[in-house]
């Protein structure tokens, strides 16, 4: 049990950090980029309108791996809070000397859950009946892993996006 809220509480605290960060570079980015357009007439002459095509391509990439990276963020976020809160009425209910039927409680989440969390909970359940008690934290943890790559690739895809219009400034 240690492990996993160990593992837990560091794929959340690193997963809010990456998100903060690549909703705070796609914003910054995406207001300069509204500054250029909209002093595009002024600017025209400067930028070719190819560069900022290419640009814009890029930056829509990163916009989808954003989505993708803020998916994720959300759900280590939501594991964490629910590891937390799972704790204090587990806590709860032994105090007022309740059992609580597991397979009851696991089924009727997996019911209220969508494709792929569904198998992803289902893959947890299982192997936290069978004792696997860090299976939680570790899904965690790796989530936040893949999600730390694709902020790595989001970042690429700026650098590139704002390389493209810095080279194709005519001077």
């Amino acid at each position: 049990m240690t492990a996993s809220r160990l593992l837990s509480t560091t794929a959340a605290e690193i997963s809010g950090k990456l998100d903060a960060f690549c909703n705070w570079l796609l914003l910054g980015v995406g207001a300069a980029y509204t500054l250029v357009f909209s002093h595009w007439a002024e600017l025209r002459s400067l930028i070719a309108p190819c560069t900022l095509q290419i640009s814009l391509a890029l930056l829509l990439a990163a916009i989808v791996v954003g989505i993708f990276q803020r998916w994720l963020a959300a759900m280590v976020a939501s594991s964490f809070a629910t590891s937390e809160k799972s704790s204090q009425v587990g806590a709860e209910l032994a105090a007022r000397g309740i059992e609580v039927d597991f397979a009851v409680v696991f089924s009727e989440m997996e019911r209220g859950l969508f494709y792929p969390a569904k198998w992803i909970a289902r893959s947890s359940f299982k192997k936290a009946v069978a004792g696997d008690l860090a299976a939680g934290g570790r899904l965690a943890a790796y989530i936040s892993q893949i999600q730390s790559w694709l902020a790595f690739a989001l970042v690429g895809l700026v650098v590139a996006a704002v390389a493209v219009t810095v080279s194709g400034v005519k001077v």
